[in-house]
């Protein structure tokens, strides 16, 4: 394409003013935008910037006294979600409290901070100032408030427990801690404050670490070492039978002989085992206790202490023997060892098998199994030489002698038959040198303190009875 050089020229000049005007138009939009920027700007600073809130109240485009107003009346709107245990929610609002908002400053403070100038990049931007906020409200409301709300009253509330060690079946093990529902009132109460003041909305007790907790958990390592410990030491079971009552060593009376050493770890405690085997004795030994005896009438009477025959367990040697058995883990049936022995490990030690003597009514009976072999009189000492039998005891039988002579100061005495029970003391046959037995032969012509006995019911008792047979005399 040709152009003239008029034409090229006017083309030029024509391009030039395009230039000049497009440079006009552009400035003077600049001009206006800034004006318009700087005019909001202007705006913004006796006003909140756009997207902006103070504890949650939208206050944007709004002056201080605005928003403050819209503070104001939300106040009696506002309402404080307390999240429970189990998922239970209690509400606490301002209507109740009668909560009024009171001038301070803070708000007018916020607005002065503000960069006025910043709208622009604020845009879409959410500005949220959190501020405690002066409230008012009656304390004693609150008071009665919190008094209110189920997760104080006391027939709802739950107390922490422990984690423990409890014992099973097949074992120990840890029972988990209970955290229960117990709220500590100081630490609810400030959270409560603050919440209202800050216009939180909801506070989650348990996350807020509000509810009162076990100071033990299951996840405890020294919980953890001591139930494997207890479970290794206790694995004996032992059993200790008497016959009507059985006394048992299982995995909780090991557990109370044990002690911890220096570095919290278990052993077995021989004293302690030692005071169990003498809690053992106490309550089984009968050797020269008081005792009830019922007698040939079915009358029961009650002997007093004294006597030598019962059961006495060796505590020394019994602790030894107990002690090496629950620490080698050994179960089963346990003997304990005796310094004295008698018939019968019931608690009627005496058993069915016994002699029985009545001094009043010089008589004696003797019973084999529960049945009775021998009802004769006899004549025992005379009290009036002060040769009187021992009586109201229970003495054990010492000896089964076929052919003795008994001899004293003036007498040397053959007999066929003798069963000494105290000492000198004894029952024999007296045939040969007595022909009459029991009445009131014993006050006048009494023996030195055997029971002198016709020959025939010496014989039957001497045939039937051993070391160790119970002898019951009393009065």
């Amino acid at each position: 394409m040709y152009f003239s050089r008029d034409a090229l020229y006017q083309f030029i000049v024509e391009k030039s003013k395009n230039k000049v005007m497009a440079a006009g138009i552009l400035s003077a939009s600049v001009c206006i935008v800034t004006g318009i920027y700087l005019g909001i700007g202007a705006y913004f600073s006796s006003h909140f910037i756009f997207c902006s809130s103070i504890n949650g109240i939208e206050c944007g485009k709004m002056t201080v006294e605005e928003a403050e107003n819209e503070m104001a009346e939300n106040l009696l709107d506002y309402r404080l979600e307390l999240i429970e245990r189990g998922g239970v929610i209690e509400v606490i609002t301002g209507r109740q409290l009668g909560l009024t908002y009171i001038q301070s400053g803070q708000v007018g403070q916020i607005l002065e901070n503000q960069n006025a100038f910043s709208w622009g990049i604020s845009l879409g931007k959410n500005k949220n100032y959190s501020v405690v906020l002066p409230v008012e409200y009656e304390e004693g409301v609150l008071n009665d408030l919190i008094d209110g709300l189920d997760c104080f009253a006391p027939g709802k509330i739950i107390e922490p427990r422990d984690a423990v060690i409890v014992e099973k079946d097949y074992g120990f093990e840890i029972q988990q801690e209970i955290l229960g529902t117990t709220l500590n009132r100081k630490r609810f109460r400030k959270a409560v404050e603050n919440a209202i003041a800050t216009g939180k909305s909801s506070i989650d007790l348990d996350k807020s670490g509000i509810y009162e907790s076990p100071s033990v958990l299951h996840t405890d390592r020294s919980l953890q070492s001591e139930v494997a410990q207890l479970n290794e030491l206790t694995t004996a079971d032992i059993t200790f039978d008497f016959t009507d009552q059985k006394k048992e060593v299982n995995r909780s009376v090991i557990r109370e002989m044990l002690t911890k050493d220096t570095d919290g770890n278990y052993f077995l405690d021989e004293n302690k085992v030692g005071e169990w085997v003498c809690q053992l004795a106490y309550e089984t030994d009968t050797f020269g206790l008081s005792r009830q005896f019922k007698k040939h009438d079915g009358k029961t009477i009650t002997l007093p202490r004294g006597g030598d025959y019962g059961w006495c367990i060796d505590r020394p040697a019994t602790t030894k023997k107990l002690y090496e058995a629950v620490k080698n883990g050994i179960s089963g049936n346990m003997e304990p060892a005796y310094l004295y022995t008698a018939k019968d490990r019931s608690k009627n030690d005496i058993g069915n098998t016994y002699v029985e003597i009545c001094i009043s009514q010089q008589r004696m009976w003797f019973y084999k199994d529960g049945k009775e072999l021998v009802d004769t009189p006899v004549v025992t000492g005379n009290p009036n030489k002060g040769n009187a039998t021992p009586s109201n005891h229970v003495w054990a039988i010492d000896g089964v002698i076929h052919g003795q002579i008994l001899r004293g100061e003036d007498y040397a005495q053959p007999v066929t038959y003798w069963m000494p029970f105290n000492g000198n003391v004894g029952i024999h046959d007296a045939g040969s040198f007595r022909s009459a037995f029991g009445y009131d032969i014993y006050l006048w012509n009494g023996s030195h303190g055997c029971i002198n006995t016709p020959d025939k019911a010496a014989a039957v008792i001497f045939n039937n009875v051993e070391r160790g047979t119970p002898v019951v005399v009393y009065d």
